[in-house]
This record gives structure tokens, C-alpha cells and sequence, in this order.
């Protein structure tokens, strides 16, 4: 079966802006949050480009939302992705592959010094309305 592009935008935008920081040090002491090179609608580009449909997930015609916590280290690098809660573990595998795979972010700064932040990332799962009439 052909594997699908989740090409939703209006959900990736709606996904991008529900980006939530939390962070062991205090938010509001933070004078920049973590971010994807390019802002939002570069990682809105970089999750479109890259998520990929499983076929199983298709088949059994699996929809819903995987959120992934990661951490942001200070030089960028993604680390200790995991799914904080998750649809189905095809649907889940497939957002922490792209997780994983994320470029480099511009760390979180607190007090001009580069800092960890802890970041959940909810990835929304939408097949086209195509595939569910079938």
C-alpha cells in the first residue's frame, strides 16, 4: 500500500503554535525559548517533508494526536525523545523517528547563557478524508 504524506496544513499549523515548553528552570525566567532553525514554519516544512503514513496505520485507518517530550541541550541536539502519550506504537514509532531526526534548535537562553529546556511536541495524525471513505 502506498504510504501517505501527512499534508495537512491547517493542522500543522494548528500543531506547530500548540508547541509547549516546559522547562526545570522557571519559563518566565527565560528570555528566549527553545526553537526550530527557521521558526515555526520551518518545523511546520521539516514535519510535513518528512512524516510518513505507516501503511498499517492506514489500513486499520489510525487518526490522533502522539505527543513527544524531548529535550533541547544547550548545543542544539535533540535528545531523550519518548512519547508521553501516543495512539497506537506504529503512529507512535513514526513521531519519534521524526523527532529524532530533527536538525539542530537554537537552544533556550536564561540569563544570556545557553540553557537544557524540556519541549512536548504534539504531532497530529490525519488521513485524507480520501482514504477513510475507502
Amino acid at each position: 500500500m502506498k504510504r501517505y504524506m501527512w499534508k495537512t496544513l491547517g493542522t500543522l499549523i494548528a500543531m506547530v503554535l500548540n508547541i509547549s515548553l516546559l522547562s526545570a528552570a522557571d519559563k518566565d525566567a527565560l528570555s528566549r525559548e527553545a526553537m526550530f532553525p527557521g521558526g515555526n514554519a520551518a518545523l511546520s516544512s521539516y514535519l510535513q517533508s518528512n512524516m510518513k503514513y505507516p501503511d498499517a496505520s492506514v489500513k486499520n485507518n489510525e487518526i490522533g494526536k502522539v505527543f513527544v517530550s524531548f529535550v533541547v541541550e544547550k548545543d542544539g541536539s535533540i535528545q531523550n525523545a519518548k512519547v508521553e502519550k501516543g495512539v497506537s506504537p506504529a503512529l507512535n514509532e513514526e513521531a519519534l523517528r521524526v523527532v529524532r531526526g530533527m536538525p539542530k534548535w537554537t537552544p533556550a537562553l536564561k540569563d544570556g547563557k545557553e540553557v537544557r529546556s524540556v519541549l512536548t511536541l504534539p504531532i497530529v495524525f490525519h488521513l485524507p478524508s480520501a482514504v477513510l471513505e475507502k
